[in-house]
């Protein structure tokens, strides 16, 4: 249904495959922490509305991670770089009391921050913003 739409790109270049790699890593550690952080969330929404809202932040992801790449979206990209990567630091801050109780989900938290600053980077290389621009790659790279 969805194998024409979200084909891969023949022409991309090597960073926006490091962002992807980067990316679904941040979704992996994403996973963890939120497996360890769910008691949080179902205390405030009830389980039932945190596990509606898990999958839908984890849908959504990885559409935007799809759309951004597969459908060559520079719009995406900026979605991604600005207002998603505020959104993630806010959650994290909402819950940092609870983070700081529970030790080894700070690295994880941590971690998954370099991950995703680290694929945001990728998508903004001089290869990916040509690419994104319908432009050749530069020549000195």
């Amino acid at each position: 249904m969805f194998g024409t739409y979200f084909d891969r790109i023949d022409d991309a270049p090597r960073d926006i495959d490091w962002f992807e790699g980067l990316w679904l890593g941040t979704l992996v550690l994403s996973l963890y922490i939120t497996f360890t952080m769910f008691d949080w969330s179902a205390s405030r929404l009830g389980r039932s509305g945190a596990a509606l809202l898990t999958a839908v932040r984890f849908g959504g992801t990885f559409l935007v991670m799809l759309l951004c790449t597969r459908r060559k979206s520079n719009f995406m990209r900026w979605v991604i770089a600005v207002p998603f990567s505020l959104t993630i630091l806010a959650y994290d801050f909402m819950r940092l009391p609870m983070i700081l109780e529970r030790d080894p989900v700070l690295w994880f938290i941590l971690l998954r921050q370099g991950l995703m600053f680290a694929a945001i980077y990728m998508l903004f290389t001089p290869r990916s913003r040509a690419w994104f621009a319908d432009r050749p790659p530069p020549e000195d790279l």
